[in-house]
């Protein structure tokens, strides 16, 4: 009786599926980020194209679309899915918060990871940067079972001066409003082959503090350099920074040191992060996919108790100078769609007495879009450039070919208050 049981049941469960297709298979789906989605350790989604698919804000909502039959891919890299014992499945939208995966609905809420996504460091994919100086890695999200890696940041890096050339990622201004907030902020990390110097310790305003008396030859003057109550330190400048991703998975995984610089923080918390800001909303006002490109050059140098300059670095291994301060961060915001770009550049140095020598002809006042104080020198004097007039001068900046410039015109747009 248990066999015949068994053997009636299975069609019927079937039929009762199949007609829950049929019901709602003409519906798209739709989850609202924050009424519908897993409270915690939600997935990454990819479609059929092994991109994430993202949030759009409607109104006050933050909205994930399919159309009704898409196939995606549910991922929760280095961990599962807690219906499943697979780190990813394949799922095809139904109709309304609903996804089939193997023959059974199931609302997306109920299908979360069982720890939050990790991301990894895909290393050694080929040389990069002027003379091929830089190793190129990507930080992203390996699913092994797929034989598949979603990458999130590509950064060049010298493994000779432990320091990052540029990292390179993509900003989605149709999505970048729906992002997630998190306050909490994972610590960096360092992954192991990178540095010959740890990069935690360096970072410490002890270290820096102690260091500087070493480089400038006196303990006071140190003191003046290293000061914490003006933000007079150096802390991670991230080249791609958490804000311009979506995802809290993305976000989170901006979080290595091969993705930051040594910026002084009055500047890190001053006008580099103001062009950030100035560069999401210009991705947010053209409705475009930015690429951008956020590099370090050169060394920073100060004057020590003799007035000689010294190159400034966090790191000393067998009297080799590591980790340095670079003298400038630059950024290069690439609209490929329309063939338009343009190149920034912050002086990475707050106790600067005077503006200093620009490396190429100067256009902020042609660009509205970069609207805070560029001549500010403790919060990092700040001018623009076309990207081949800073490439003549920064070899690792990206030949772009022959590009417009960025602007915005202010003149266009929606209409409305």
């Amino acid at each position: 009786v248990l066999g015949d049981t068994i053997v009636t049941m299975a069609p019927l469960t079937t039929l009762v599926v199949l007609g829950l297709f049929l019901l709602v298979s003409c519906e798209d789906c739709a989850w609202n980020k924050d009424k519908n989605y897993p409270t915690k350790n939600p997935p990454l989604i990819l479609d059929a194209s092994f991109k994430l698919v993202l949030p759009v804000l409607e109104g006050e909502d933050r909205m994930v679309r399919l159309s009704a039959g898409s196939k995606v891919t549910l991922a929760c890299p280095g961990s599962s899915l807690t219906k499943f014992k697979s780190e990813a499945v394949k799922a095809t939208c139904i109709g309304a918060h609903l996804l089939a995966v193997d023959g059974k609905a199931f609302s997306l809420k109920k299908l979360r990871c069982r720890s939050p996504a990790k991301s990894t460091i895909r290393r050694e994919l080929g040389r990069c940067g002027a003379g091929d100086l830089g190793h190129l890695q990507a930080i992203g999200f390996d699913i092994p079972t797929l034989s598949k890696f979603y990458e999130v940041i590509r950064v060049c890096y010298d493994n000779e001066a432990d320091t990052t050339l540029y990292s390179e990622h993509i900003i989605h201004g149709a999505n970048i409003l729906a992002k997630d907030v998190d306050l909490k902020r994972p610590p960096f990390k360092a992954s192991s082959g990178f540095f010959n110097v740890s990069a935690n310790t360096c970072y410490t305003k002890a270290n820096q503090l102690k260091l500087m008396e070493t480089l400038l030859g006196d303990s006071d003057l140190a003191k003046t350099m290293i000061d914490s109550r003006k933000q007079f330190y150096l802390a991670r400048g991230h080249m791609a920074p958490d804000a311009d991703f979506v995802t809290e998975a993305e976000q989170d995984a901006t979080y290595y040191y091969i993705n930051a610089v040594p910026q002084w923080q009055a500047f890190n918390n001053g006008n580099w992060k103001f062009l950030e800001f100035a560069t999401r909303r210009l991705a947010v006002e053209s409705s475009s996919s930015l690429k951008v490109y956020s590099g370090g050059w050169g060394v920073l140098e100060l004057a020590d108790i003799n007035n000689n300059a010294v190159d400034i670095y966090l790191g000393l291994v067998q009297k080799k100078a590591l980790l340095p301060a670079p003298a400038i961060t630059w950024k290069v915001v690439y609209e490929e769609s329309r063939q338009r770009a343009v190149a920034i550049v912050g002086v990475n140095n707050p106790h600067l007495k005077e503006p200093p020598t620009k490396l190429c002809p100067d256009l902020c006042n042609s660009l509205a879009w970069v609207d805070f104080d560029v001549n500010n020198l403790v919060q990092g004097f700040t001018y623009c450039c076309t990207v081949d007039d800073l490439r003549q001068a920064v070899p690792h900046v990206p030949d772009l070919g022959d590009v417009d410039l960025l602007t915005i015109d202010t003149t266009e747009g929606p209409g409305g208050c």
